[in-house]
């Protein structure tokens, strides 16, 4: 009896961030926290967090030439050699700008988050 109530049920096991309207609204959550950033810090600020970190750790994957250049090395002309993201400022920054690239082009919050994201970065690099 106590096995089956510790196992999700579908609703509590779905992804935090389905569509560009989710990414939206939790990077909405996370712009709004930051200008009173009184703890706990709300979960869709989290969800903001994690999606944009998992959003930036999968380019420096997909653009790394394995000798230890990447999308983080701080030297040439790669535009995402200034992300930081230790501190929480550089994450309240990259949300606005999801939330102003939502706000802007709306048929993007129906979509994956991924179009969401990459209209965002791709059209202006965070560290330009």
């Amino acid at each position: 009896m106590c096995l089956t109530s510790a196992v999700p049920s579908a609703a509590e096991a779905r992804v935090r961030i389905e569509t560009g309207r989710d990414l939206h609204t939790a990077c909405s959550v996370l712009a709004e926290h930051a200008l009173n950033p009184v703890p706990p810090t709300p979960a869709k600020a989290r969800y903001c967090r994690q999606y944009l970190s998992g959003y930036f750790e999968s380019l420096r994957h997909l653009h790394n030439d394995h000798d230890g250049k990447g999308v983080y090395a701080p030297a040439g002309d790669d535009p995402y050699a200034c992300l930081n993201f230790s501190g929480p400022r550089s994450f309240d920054q990259l949300a606005r700008s999801i939330v102003r690239t939502g706000d802007w082009h709306p048929e993007l919050l129906d979509g994956e988050p991924f179009a969401l994201a990459h209209k965002t970065f791709s059209d202006n690099p965070p560290c330009s």
